[in-house]
């Protein structure tokens, strides 16, 4: 039996607890975001159009970083977080004006830009929404590894910078503000601490990892920031945070089971991505701890040999489903979203609680 880290060994929910999951037809949380990635998508490109045309006065070299920045964050993207801002918002009011929350979500936007271009560069990855990792596009500009990878932390750094600047422009009170922006750095300082544990943790806790690295700016951190712009009470920060946890690590196992198992042409990623970069995910972890020998020696001859060409990829993923590896990532998904739902009984109203219930489905049942 596989070792599950200190959230995995949660009792298991009672029947009366464990709502039915939304079909993504029927779901207010997927009508939510169709209806503003419209909205989002015009405010990026106008706030990061600025951007590239003030950059213009600086110089071809600082303007290719700040293209780059924004290439990225048009490219693509789910835009989940600036819909669970209106969420949040929606747990406290259902009448104020969406137009904060909004402007908060694209401030997100850029922060994830700025975790994807360092993320990218730290774990090798030359693939994101379909085009090149933005290291390796500097590197291909600049005609030098070096200088791309310098660049691209630059690049990262200036991303951040704009969810700032961004951030300051939400039209709200003083006070609140200032518990948005410190609300802001908590989540990126739990993202950062996570990332950490990702790299040289030696795996410990994998969940407290996702929770940080993940969770922290995925879904508690977007929740609280519209919440707060509603001026929410301690007790539905509470319940959010709570309802947040196991969401935000339910994410990340169905990214984990996409990584290697989804179809590149919609991840935007390799097939087996995190394989052939050596990722100990859980999903991995599960695998190389209940496989026998001849599966171990499949998914081996991979994790050994970063280049492995697409038969050996295909023979790898067979073998790590196999394990059961997959099945036991899916229950466990099964679980974190029930247990999210539960913390929803208490201290969110109702209309935060259908569009969170509905946001559960999009997070843990997702294809892309």
């Amino acid at each position: 039996m596989p070792v599950r880290s200190r959230a995995a060994r949660a009792p298991r929910l009672p029947a009366r607890s464990k709502p039915v999951l939304r079909a993504a037809d029927a779901n207010p949380f997927v009508a939510l975001l169709r209806e503003m990635q419209p909205e989002i998508e015009s405010r990026l490109a106008t706030f990061l159009a600025a951007r590239v045309d003030a950059s213009r006065a600086l110089g071809s070299e600082v303007q290719a970083l700040v293209r780059e920045v924004r290439r990225l964050t048009l490219l693509g993207g789910k835009r989940l977080r600036p819909a669970l801002v209106v969420a949040g918002l929606r747990t406290v009011s259902s009448r104020a004006e969406l137009g904060p929350a909004l402007q908060a979500g694209v401030a997100l936007e850029l922060l994830h830009t700025y975790f994807l271009i360092h993320d990218d560069w730290m774990d090798g990855d030359r693939v994101r929404r379909g085009g090149p990792s933005v290291h390796v596009a500097l590197a291909q500009r600049f005609a030098s590894e070096h200088k791309g990878n310098a660049s691209a932390i630059l690049a990262g750094d200036y991303a951040v910078a704009l969810a700032c600047d961004a951030l300051a422009k939400v039209e709200v009170a003083p006070a609140r503000l200032r518990d948005v922006f410190s609300a802001f750095a908590e989540m990126q300082l739990g993202a950062v601490a996570g990332q950490q544990l990702d790299m040289v943790g030696q795996g410990r806790d994998v969940e407290l990892g996702y929770a940080l690295k993940t969770g922290s700016y995925t879904v508690e951190g977007p929740l609280k920031l519209g919440a707060l712009l509603g001026g929410a009470k301690p007790a539905t920060l509470a319940a959010l945070s709570r309802y947040a946890r196991p969401a935000g690590v339910a994410f990340q196992l169905r990214d984990d089971l996409l990584s290697l198992f989804g179809d590149p042409a919609q991840t935007g990623k390799p097939l087996a991505s995190d394989l052939t970069s050596g990722k100990r995910t859980l999903l991995l972890r599960l695998a190389l701890r209940r496989g026998k020998p001849p599966e171990l020696a499949v998914i081996k001859r991979v994790l050994e040999n970063p280049g492995a060409k697409l038969p050996a990829l295909r023979a790898a993923l067979e073998a790590i489903r196999v394990t059961g590896a997959v099945d036991l990532v899916e229950e466990r998904i099964v679980e974190l979203s029930q247990q999210a739902l539960f913390e929803l009984e208490q201290g969110v109203s109702p209309a935060g609680r259908d569009l969170l219930t509905g946001a559960t489905t999009a997070l843990s049942l997702r294809r892309t």
